[in-house]
């Protein structure tokens, strides 16, 4: 911040202070010690220098027009806009009946402290008045939480060097800077906002906002106490300006109250507001804002010993989502909160993906406004899909305020689809931390009404098997618009399809006659939800066969790069100084759809594949989005990619405070605010919400001693301390809590419950016999080889194949027969018993998984384990595929690509090097006992899928597949024996 010396925080981490004043630098400034209380927001500017003082009102908003000289069909056709309102704060300087001179020469001292603890701006400025005299201006204001949009302040004044007439003026019509950058899409486009005052009285003001029917009133009403310095009162509610005589050292305070009100009685809604929080005074309201503060920081405090400002500047972020969090379901959160009027006020996907999770987790009572601003539009998104064209089903617009869609640009905007999806995550993050199902059964028909559209914009492919696919739409990745397949887009998609039908399950056994009379109101039928199933289960997710990535979209991979690297840095972002279609036509991320969804619903892709998309993403990523470095920063973090991961980490915390994208002046930041927690968090912590359980793998970076957060589990708050070490978790306060540690399950206390780093990294598994039964399929391939051959063979020579690869197999068998056979002739055997195998699996399906097969590789994932296949199976790939499990592995490794079977340990010892694991950290799992010898030779531990007396090798033998759990896996020396019936 230049000569500002604005640090992330004071030395105490409480504080944000600035000791020198920059006139250039204001604006910003102006942001970062804005006050609000969800109703209203007030730039931190100085109270006697115009420009940065303005209000924002969350109820503010009017529309204007939108003019196209080509409209089509299903166009917004106005765009909401939030104003800014006159300052509450902004005052006038008189000495000797003369305006002082406000210079950046006249400012002799200066000073700012914005203190998290309090929610109190205090400023001190001493001012030249003359040669011989001086004007030490003290300011104190707080805006109080429950106190609607209401502002109180402090005015302190003395002289020094002598004595003089002051006089102080607090007018109400102090019009803040409406200046915009044309050429920047971000901001609004149009007219200046036009202001009409009504009247003009002392007191009081009132205004129109905007011009003819759709001009909304507005008006303040003000109340101004008057104290001497002993304290006593010397004026009340006098008039919009004081006048003192005063004597070199002598102090007067004025004590400012102001509220507004909107609507068509406004005046009388002011005035009724301002009595009611001048009677309980400022003592009270700043104890009152005290108060909460001392319970936010109660629930969501955080450290990190190695980089404390790193800490402070999260802190800095939570302080700004609290006081700017919604306090009424008639809002939601704006992109720049209530800190200025970038983006015109609009409500963005950001809020649901980015700032509600946090809220879930630390204040989930403003989370819920989030959820019921979006059921309450229901209708207009509703409107919105049949404006577009859709016959049933609902679309939320991609930018608004009331409700409307507010994008003139639809490639860009009403194309981004998966806001609908955006929002069900919201839903569904909010009810696995909350457990709040009276307001799930709230949003239910919203849930319902947008899962429709994805049916209407998507289908089932005969040409890609059968697989549901989604055309023509933008993800988040507004460099890449109107694609087919977007991985963001698809991804959010299949999570939306999923919960919509198991919430329309759940309601149908559990509450049949509310889901009957659901079902009427938004005619739904039971075949729709049967297709949401099976959309979400064949969802299109490729993996590149040549890549091991996930593709973007349908055509990313095929376009050519743009090397932007090489463009000078004023060149950025890249949308103000390119065309669109330059950027739409190369292969070129604005902040890369792949990576914001792994970082947000990846826990079923393995880490071996995160890792390949992050390298392949990061070099075609401008990071032009501030969004851009929690999504990767996440994702960083959680494949061990320190370096990469801090970085990104100091990009989303420091964004505003340093600010590094140059336009913090428009406002903070509030997704990238929550992005610096959901970093630390998600990333270093490695928070999941997985099957509706609390999941953490953490780990500690190097350059950190330690860390720790805390956070709201379902009434819960809980406590988690990461070092070297491990992980230390306890209970608060609240009812008995569970989660997982590299799913681990642990049991919170009110003491610390310590939990080790896991002894296992990764998880190796046997195919045949241990994740599907294909031994039958075996035996009628050799069967039907033996029987052409003329060749003995029963179940019982079958027996001594078990584990054992092709090769060894057909010697078994000829050494029983006593036939010798050539090396021709046995490949050609091979080859004969291949086709009949391969005939066998051709109908091979999800459905051929064993019990619980699925589950234990989701658990893996979830846990952060490493997964990988060791097979004496060469058709290993062709089976995994087929049981729809092929995506879930690291590695893959079969009899083909190793020169000794089982049970040589080659397999095993190769699977580990592919994974980048110790085999003394990985743990094997087999059916067969020369799959076991295998494993124990690599130096693994060994968990045998089958029966005791067969397996007696292994260090733990379970049933089956379903009887295997987390805790057993992570630490398979356990004494703990699941029954089969577990």
């Amino acid at each position: 911040m230049g000569d500002a010396r604005i640090h992330s925080m004071a030395e105490d981490g409480w504080q944000l202070e600035q000791t020198a004043y920059e006139s250039e630098q204001e604006p910003a400034l102006a942001t970062l010690f804005a006050l609000a209380n969800g109703t209203i927001g007030v730039r931190g500017g100085l109270d006697e220098l115009p420009g940065e003082n303005a209000a924002v009102l969350a109820d503010g908003h009017i529309s204007n027009p939108i003019s196209y000289h080509e409209r089509f069909t299903g166009f917004a056709s106005q765009s909401d806009m939030r104003f800014l309102a006159p300052s509450p704060v902004q005052i006038e300087l008189l000495v000797d009946d003369a305006p002082l001179t406000l210079t950046r020469d006249a400012m002799l001292a200066f000073a700012r402290h914005l203190d998290l603890r309090t929610g109190v701006l205090r400023r001190t400025t001493t001012w030249r008045v003359d040669a011989q005299r001086t004007l030490h201006i003290t300011s104190s204001r707080i805006v109080a939480p429950g106190a609607g949009a209401y502002c109180a302040s402090r005015i302190e004044a003395c002289l020094s060097g002598g004595s003089g007439k002051l006089e102080i003026r607090f007018p109400l019509d102090c019009a803040p800077d409406l200046s915009t950058d044309p050429d920047d899409p971000r901001l609004n486009k149009a007219a200046p906002l036009q202001r009409e005052r009504v009247s003009d009285d002392a007191l009081q003001a009132s205004f129109l906002a905007g011009r003819g029917e759709a001009a909304l009133p507005l008006a303040m009403a003000q109340s101004l106490i008057v104290r001497d310095s002993a304290g006593d009162v010397l004026a009340l509610n006098g008039c919009a300006a004081v006048r003192f005589e005063l004597v070199e050292g002598a102090a007067v305070q004025v004590e400012r109250h102001v509220a507004y009100a909107l609507g068509q009685d406004a005046a009388n809604g002011a005035q009724a507001l301002l009595e009611s929080n001048r009677a309980a005074g400022w003592d009270v309201l700043s104890a009152r804002l005290e108060r909460e503060l001392t319970e936010l920081w109660a629930s969501c405090d955080l450290t990190i010993d190695g980089e404390e400002a790193l800490a402070h500047a999260i802190r800095f972020s939570l302080f700004h989502l609290y006081q700017g969090g919604s306090r009424s379901d008639r809002h939601s959160i704006a992109a720049k909160g209530l800190s200025g009027e970038g983006y015109e006020g609009h409500y963005f996907w950001d809020t649901e993906v980015f700032v509600l999770p946090v809220l879930a987790l630390t204040q989930p009572h403003l989370a819920a406004h989030i959820l019921r601003y979006r059921i309450g539009a229901l209708e207009k998104a509703r409107h919105n899909a049949r404006q577009i064209g859709h016959a049933k089903g609902a679309l939320y617009p991609w930018r608004t305020i009331g409700g409307d869609e507010c994008s003139a640009h639809y490639p860009t905007g009403t194309a981004q689809y998966h806001i609908n999806a955006d929002i069900a995550y919201a839903l569904k993050v909010y009810r696995d931390a909350t457990g709040d199902e009276a307001l799930v059964r709230e949003a239910a028909a919203m849930l319902f009404e947008t899962a429709r559209v994805w049916m209407e914009i998507g289908h089932f492919n005969s040409r890609r098997g059968g697989a549901f696919t989604i055309h023509g739409v933008t993800g988040p990745d507004e460099y890449t618009c109107l694609v087919d397949n977007d991985y963001y887009t698809n991804a959010m998609a299949r999570r939306h399809l999923a919960f919509a039908a198991t919430l329309a399950q759940e309601l149908a056994d559990d509450s049949p006659a509310y889901y009957a009379a659901l079902t009427e109101e938004i005619g739904l039928a039971h075949d729709e939800v049967v297709q949401w199933r099976t959309a979400a289960d064949k969802m299109w997710l490729p993996v590149d066969a040549d890549l091991g990535i996930h593709p973007q979209d349908d055509s990313f991979l095929d376009k050519p790069e743009l090397p932007f690297a090489e463009l000078p840095r004023e060149r950025f972002p890249l949308l103000l100084h390119h065309h669109p279609l330059l950027l739409f036509r190369h292969k070129l991320c604005k902040q890369g759809d792949v990576v914001q969804a792994l970082s947000l619903i990846g826990e079923d892709v393995p880490l071996a594949t995160k890792q390949r998309d992050l390298a392949y993403y990061g070099p075609l990523t401008t990071h032009d989005s501030t969004l851009s470095s929690t999504a990767f920063g996440i994702l960083a973090a959680e494949t061990g990619d320190d370096e990469q991961a801090l970085h990104f980490h100091r990009e989303t915390a420091f964004v505003d405070l340093e600010n590094r994208h140059n336009n913090t002046h428009h406002g903070a930041h509030m997704a990238a605010m929550a992005g610096s927690w959901l970093t630390l968090v998600m990333g270093w912590g490695g928070l999941k919400l997985a099957s509706g359980e609390l999941h953490f793998h953490p780990r500690c970076p190097n350059a950190w001693t330690s860390y720790s957060f805390r956070l709201r589990w379902r009434g819960s708050l809980i406590e988690a301390v990461i070092d070297a070490d491990g992980a230390r978790y306890r209970l608060c306060d609240g009812p008995a809590a569970t989660l997982l540690d590299h799913g681990r399950n642990v049991e919170l206390t009110a003491e610390f419950t310590s939990v080790p780093p896991p002894q296992v990294e990764a998880v190796i598994f046997d195919l045949d016999g241990v994740l599907t039964d294909t031994a039958e399929a075996h035996f009628q391939a050799w069967k039907r080889l033996c029987d052409e051959l003329d060749l003995p063979f029963d179940r019982k020579l079958n027996q001594q194949l078990k584990g054992v690869d092709r090769a060894g197999s057909l010697a078994i068998i000829l050494a029983a027969a006593g036939v010798e056979a050539s090396t021709d002739e046995r490949a050609a055997m091979m080859a004969r018993k291949n086709e009949f195998y391969r005939d066998a699996i051709a109908h091979y399906s999800p459905d051929d998984l064993f019990p619980g097969a699925r589950e234990c590789l989701l658990s893996c994932l979830a846990a952060g384990l490493r997964i990988g296949l060791a097979s004496a199976s060469r058709n290993a790939r062709d089976v995994v595929r087929a049981l729809g499990i092929e995506t879930l592995f690291d590695s893959i490794t079969n009899a083909a690509e190793v020169t000794n079977g089982k049970p040589d340990p080659e397999i095993f010892l190769t699977t580990a090097r592919a994974l980048g694991c110790d085999p003394t950290r990985c743990v094997g799992v087999e059916d067969a006992s020369a799959g076991i010898a295998a494993i124990k030779g690599a130096g693994m531990r060994a968990i045998g899928i089958g029966a005791k007396d067969e397996l007696s090798t292994a260090d733990r033998v379970v049933p089956d597949i379903a009887s295997l759990n987390l805790d057993l896996l992570v630490d398979p020396t356990t004494n703990e024996i699941p029954s089969p019936s577990q």
